[in-house]
C-alpha cells in the first residue's frame, strides 16, 4: 500500500509539471500532452482511488466540522458550523475543491484514465473500474451540493471552461446506468491491467461487480422519496443479481491504511483528524451515547473511549490510547454548547465536569476510528442488507425484511474485526452470544417502527462516512434529531439541520451564467435548499 500511495504521489507531481497555465476555472484544469509515454495512468489511477477516500481537508471541514456535528455522531465547543449551523465558504466546499480542483482533483484524474483506457482491449475492465468510482464520488457530490458540473465537469482540455451544471435528477439516471452497465460489462475471465495498482480490490474482478452492484443499490434506494417506479426498478435489477450484493465484511469495499501515518494522506482520514490534527475537538454527542447504552449496544465500547490526555498526537510519546473497560464511564458531551462564558458556554451544559471535561467526555475510540492506520469503509455489508431490508419492507424483493435487517446489524458488529488493534475489545463485546441478545432485545418491529429502526442501525454503522450518513437521514427522516437552540446569533437555518452544503463562492464569480441556472433551478442557494432527491424542485 505504501509503495502504491508513494508512486502516486510522484505520478501527480508528474502532472502538476505537465499542467498548462491556462486558467480555466475553479472546476475544470487543462492537462496537456498527457500521454502513455510519459505517464503511467495505472498511478493516475492509484490516486484518483485513494483522493477518493477523503482527505483531511474534506473529512476536517464537510465530514466532521459540518456532517458528524449535525448529524450529532458528534459535537464541538470548538467548531459552531455544524452544531450550530452556521457558514463558512471553505468548509461548506471543501468536498467540491477537492475533487474539482486543486492538486487531488479526483474528477479530472479519472477523465485523464478513462481518456486513455475507454477504446484499449487490454484495459477494458479497468475502464469500468473507473466507471464505477466516478459514480462513486459523484454520487456524493450530487448528494452534498444538488445540481452539481458533471457531463461538462473536468473538460477544459476541450475548451470547456466553465461547465454547465447538470440538474440532479438527470445525474441520478446516468449513475444508475453507468453503474449498471459496468457491472455488466466486467468480465471476470480477462483480469485487469491494474493489478497491485489498485488498493481498493487488488484487481478482483468479481469483488468490483459486488462494488458496481452494491452501489446500485444505494443510489436506486436514494429515489425512495421522489421516484418510487425508477428505485423499485434499479433495485429489482440489483437484487437479480443476489450473488454480487455484499453480504460479509470480508467483502467490504474499502481502502486500508495499514501504514497510514498522521502527518500525511497515508492515513485514514478521520482517523488522522481524530489522532493528529485535532484530538480533542470531537465528542460522541449525548444523544449518540444515550441511544447505544439505552439498546445495550456492544458496539460501545468500540465506538467510544475515554481519555485521560486527549491532547497529545498520534506518534507522540504521551499519546492516550484510551479506556473503553468500562461503559458507564463513557459519558456523550450535551449538544448546543461552546468554550467560553457565553449563553451557549459548555459551563452552562447540565451535568457540567469541570475544567477538566475533555478529558470526562467520550471520544472517538482510539483503537477503532481514530487511528490513522485503519480502513476507509466505502460499501459495506451491513450497509447493504440494511437497505435490502428496507427494500423487502416495501415489497420491492423477495425474502424476510426481518432476516435481512439481521443480516445487516450482524455485518455491522462483525466489521470490528477489520480493525486489529481493537482485536481484544472485539473478542471482549462481540460474541455470538451479545449479537444474539442484541437482535432479540432490538428486533427490527413492524410498520413504521421498522423503518425507524432499519435506519437507526444505517447511522450507527455509517459513523465516521458522514457524506452517508448525512444523505440516509435526509432520505429516511431518521433517527429523529433534536436541533439545537435556533437563537444562536449566526445561524442561518432558523434553527433546523442543515439539508444541503452551499456552492463555492467564487462559483459566482467563476461560472455566474451557470451557477445562476443552477440556482434558479433549485429554487436557491442556502442550507435549506432541498436537493431533488430530498423533496426539492
Amino acid at each position: 500500500m505504501k509503495k502504491q500511495l508513494l508512486y502516486a504521489t510522484m505520478a501527480l507531481a508528474l502532472m502538476g509539471g505537465a499542467t498548462g497555465c491556462s486558467d480555466f476555472g475553479d472546476v475544470n484544469n487543462d492537462p496537456e500532452q498527457m500521454t502513455p509515454q510519459v505517464m503511467d495512468f495505472r498511478l493516475v489511477f492509484t490516486h484518483a482511488l485513494t483522493q477518493s477516500c477523503g482527505s483531511d481537508w474534506d473529512a476536517w471541514r464537510n465530514g466532521c466540522i459540518y456532517g458528524a456535528n449535525m448529524m450529532q455522531h458528534t459535537t464541538s465547543v470548538d467548531w459552531a458550523q455544524g452544531v450550530f449551523y452556521t457558514f463558512t465558504n471553505d468548509y461548506s466546499s471543501s468536498y467540491w475543491g477537492a475533487l474539482y480542483s486543486g492538486d487531488r482533483a479526483v474528477i479530472r484524474n479519472l477523465k485523464l484514465v478513462m481518456d486513455q483506457w475507454r477504446d484499449d482491449p487490454q484495459y477494458a475492465n479497468d475502464y469500468q473500474m473507473c466507471r464505477i468510482v466516478r459514480a462513486y464520488v459523484f454520487q456524493r457530490m450530487t448528494d452534498l451540493h444538488g445540481d452539481i458540473p458533471y457531463t461538462e465537469a473536468a473538460r477544459g482540455d476541450e475548451g470547456i471552461g466553465y461547465p454547465k451544471y447538470d440538474a440532479q435528477k438527470d445525474i441520478y439516471m446516468d449513475l444508475l446506468k453507468e453503474l449498471t452497465e459496468a457491472r455488466d460489462a466486467l468480465d471476470e475471465t480477462a483480469g485487469c491491467q491494474m493489478g497491485a495498482y489498485d488498493v481498493v480490490l487488488n484487481g478482483d474482478i468479481k469483488g468490483w461487480k459486488r462494488f458496481a452492484n452494491s452501489l446500485l443499490l444505494r443510489v436506486a434506494m436514494r429515489l425512495t422519496k421522489v421516484d418510487q417506479t425508477t428505485a423499485q426498478q434499479y433495485v429489482k435489477d440489483a437484487f437479480s443479481h443476489a450473488d454480487l450484493l455484499i453480504d460479509d465484511p470480508a467483502n467490504n469495499i474499502m481502502v486500508a491504511h495499514p501504514d497510514g501515518q498522521g502527518t500525511d494522506d497515508s492515513a485514514e482520514p478521520y482517523g488522522k483528524i481524530f489522532s493528529h490534527e485535532d484530538t480533542q475537538a470531537f465528542y460522541l454527542s449525548e444523544y449518540f451515547i444515550n441511544e447505544l447504552k439505552r439498546t445495550q449496544d456492544p458496539r460501545l465500547c468500540l465506538i467510544a473511549t475515554r481519555c485521560d490526555n486527549p491532547a497529545a498526537k498520534w506518534g507522540d510519546e504521551g499519546f492516550d490510547y484510551g479506556d473503553s473497560s468500562d461503559p458507564d464511564k463513557l459519558i456523550g458531551m450535551p449538544v448546543g454548547y461552546e468554550t467560553g462564558d457565553g449563553n451557549w458556554s459548555i459551563k452552562n451544559a447540565p451535568g457540567y465536569p469541570g475544567e477538566n471535561f475533555r478529558s470526562y467526555y467520550a471520544l472517538p475510540n482510539r483503537l477503532t476510528y481514530a487511528r490513522p492506520d485503519v480502513p476507509t469503509m466505502w460499501v459495506t455489508a451491513s450497509e447493504t442488507q440494511l437497505l435490502l431490508a428496507e427494500a423487502a419492507l416495501r415489497g420491492w424483493v423477495s425474502g424476510s425484511a426481518e432476516d435481512y435487517y439481521k443480516k445487516g446489524v450482524t455485518a455491522a458488529m462483525q466489521q470490528f474485526s477489520l480493525y486489529p488493534a481493537a482485536s481484544d475489545l472485539y473478542a471482549q463485546w462481540i460474541t455470538d452470544a451479545n449479537i444474539s441478545a442484541y437482535l432479540a432485545a432490538n428486533p427490527m418491529g413492524t410498520g413504521e417502527d421498522a423503518y425507524k429502526n432499519i435506519n437507526w442501525q444505517y447511522y450507527v454503522t455509517t459513523f465516521c462516512d458522514e457524506y452517508e450518513t448525512f444523505a440516509n437521514w435526509r432520505r429516511s427522516g431518521y433517527p429523529e434529531l433534536t436541533p439545537v437552540n435556533k437563537n444562536y446569533p449566526s445561524c442561518e437555518t432558523n434553527g433546523e439541520i442543515i439539508r444541503r452544503f452551499r456552492y463555492p463562492i467564487n462559483e459566482q464569480q467563476i461560472n455566474n451564467a451557470n451557477y445562476n441556472a443552477a440556482v434558479e433551478r433549485m429554487g436557491g442557494d442556502t442550507f435549506m435548499t432541498r436537493v431533488w432527491w430530498d423533496g426539492g424542485k
